[in-house]
């Protein structure tokens, strides 16, 4: 297998991952376009985050993140997680607004597609620049742990089966089990989205073992998430978020985060380790 990284042309986006000089640091599912996503070198990608048809009458974390994103395009819902008559009136607002015809306040692949897209360009504006009040700070998520390069997010290491914890209170949202060299990424959305913070979702990926996969679940503040798991690229944790394919908050602007040089310092990570006093 060649040492050099091969570009992988993609229908609006030519881009990543097929290094297998990555394999020997943290790496990350390498990057994306507005609504094109690309593959790791395993040729598989993220799935959206809506993997069902919702409609009226059904609930879960998918509903919630609809209606989050509904919020965030301007038609405010409430998150509530069940899907009622405000959220298919919401849902019918946007399709009508958007082409989308017929209208019927159900949410299939073309209106997701649409509603992310839009979510995307509300939520990919700009790099994170804030200053946390120490009032909002959580807990460092990863102490004793060796810090490494920024990248998308924070790249770090530990001895086996050291503990991975939850910097706020947090509600597992999404899973993607091979989202690099067929490690898995954990999606996070804050309880309380701190003030300040420049996403209301974080994410841990790669060399991690969860405590579970069951989306829905809420951590509490301090509470562990995952281990570091016998083997793999070590781990990457970040800014988070719901509209982009790579699940990061940089994947959604700035796709020089991904794959870095060693010592690499990223606006992405440095934020990261600012807010919950990563060292």
């Amino acid at each position: 297998m060649t040492q050099s990284c091969r570009v992988l042309t993609l229908s609006l986006v030519a881009l990543v991952l097929s290094c297998p000089g990555a394999l020997a640091s943290s790496g990350g599912a390498k990057l994306t376009g507005a609504a094109t996503p690309v593959r790791t070198k395993l040729g598989k990608a993220p799935e959206l985050i809506f993997t069902r048809t919702l409609r009226k009458g059904e609930s879960g974390t998918d509903v919630e993140e609809l209606q989050t994103s509904l919020t965030q395009v301007g038609y405010k819902v409430a998150a509530t997680g069940y899907f009622g008559s405000a959220t298919k009136g919401a849902v019918r607002r946007f399709q009508l607004a958007h082409r989308l015809y017929p209208a019927s306040g159900s949410v299939g692949k073309r209106t997701a597609a649409s509603l992310l897209s839009a979510a995307l360009k509300v939520t990919g504006a700009q790099q994170p620049s804030f200053t946390p009040s120490s009032s909002s700070r959580g807990v460092n998520p990863i102490p004793g742990f060796r810090i490494g390069r920024d990248d998308m997010g924070v790249d770090a290491s530990a001895r086996t089966g050291a503990p991975i914890y939850a910097p706020l209170a947090s509600k597992l949202v999404q899973v993607l089990g091979d989202w690099y060299a067929g490690q898995p990424l954990l999606l996070f959305r804050f309880s309380n989205p701190p003030a300040g913070a420049p996403s209301p979702y974080w994410y841990l990926a790669e060399q991690i073992n969860p405590v579970t996969t069951r989306t829905g679940t809420v951590f509490q503040t301090g509470q562990k998430v995952a281990s570091y798991a016998a083997s793999g690229t070590g781990i990457e944790i970040g800014w988070g978020s719901a509209t982009s394919w790579s699940r990061t908050l940089a994947g959604e602007t700035d796709p020089g985060a991904a794959n870095p040089p060693s010592g690499s310092r990223t606006n992405w990570g440095e934020s990261f380790k600012q807010f919950f006093s990563i060292r």
